[in-house]
């Protein structure tokens, strides 16, 4: 029944914060001026994306009735995407964030360096350091790319890709973007060319191994299709991906956010301000 306990503590607690205000301030502007000097010293970095909708292949609906026949043919209903077709888009997206293709962009462009700023000295064109363990090397190069520098998002509902690419310089940012949807195209688009060259051999062949009229006319059905796939294949630059919203060149840091750093760093030195206004009085209290 008695409340005084609790309101002497409330009474102490608001006594002890009162008596150490000028303490508590000095922590919360302290920790907020360090953090507004640690996000100057931050390297600013830029976001440029490109927004790329993946183009379908519709070459088993072209083949009509022929398609129906050949779907009896494991072998020929492959060739004709009768097995496997939605899983192009797929490789599409797999293909634009692939080990392979990230190495050789970086090792086309001489990215090493790049990417290891800190480590490589430009006036004697070297590592500062000779220590092999320490020396970047194309792997790694590639590590850092796809963890800190290239991002790849697909949105479900629309069926659109999205590449971002992080980098200190804007320019930089939106000419990688840029030119790994290039490279993507490009690869799949010969990739595709080589594979409808092998699938020709291979169907023409057949058709002179069997004598079953409707069976030659949907292995010709095919084998049209195939030439039509080389033909758009060649003449089509986005040949994977169709560019809805190309690169631009950033005019505004994505981070730091300094606005943010600065709040954050001023709450984190006010509870700490908060915690040692608390603790004083109580270490003072113990020693009498």
């Amino acid at each position: 029944m008695d409340p005084q306990p609790d309101e002497i503590s409330l009474r102490d607690l608001f006594d002890a914060l009162w008596s150490r205000r000028w303490l508590i301030t000095a922590c919360a502007v302290g920790f907020g001026i360090v953090a507004v000097g640690i996000s100057y010293v931050m390297p600013e970095k830029y976001v440029a994306t490109v927004v790329l909708s993946p183009v379908e292949d519709d070459t088993a609906g072209k083949l009509g009735g022929a398609g129906a026949l050949l779907s009896q043919f494991g072998g020929l209903s492959s060739l004709a995407g009768l097995s496997g077709g939605s899983g192009r888009r797929a490789i599409a997206v797999a293909t634009l964030q692939s080990h392979a293709l990230t190495e050789t962009f970086i090792r086309d462009n001489d990215l090493v360096p790049v990417l290891y700023a800190h480590k490589w000295d430009a006036a004697k064109k070297t590592w500062k350091t000779t220590d092999p363990d320490e020396i970047p090397t194309p792997w790694k190069a590639e590590r850092r790319f796809a963890k800190k520098v290239r991002d790849v998002s697909e949105d479900k509902k629309s069926g659109l890709v999205t590449l971002a690419i992080t980098w200190t310089d804007p320019k930089l940012a939106a000419q990688w973007a840029t030119e790994l949807v290039s490279r993507a195209n490009r690869d799949l688009r010969t990739r595709a060319i080589n594979e409808s060259q092998i699938n020709l051999a291979y169907l023409n062949e057949q058709l002179t191994k069997t004598s079953v009229v409707e069976l030659q006319k949907a292995i010709s059905s095919l084998i049209e299709a195939e030439i039509k796939k080389v033909m758009i294949a060649n003449g089509r630059e986005e040949f994977a991906f169709r560019v809805v919203d190309p690169a631009q060149v950033a005019e505004e840091r994505d981070s730091p956010k300094r606005a943010l750093i600065s709040v954050l760093g001023f709450i984190v030195g006010l509870v700490l301000g908060v915690m040692v206004a608390l603790a004083l009085p109580a270490r003072s209290k113990a020693g009498a």
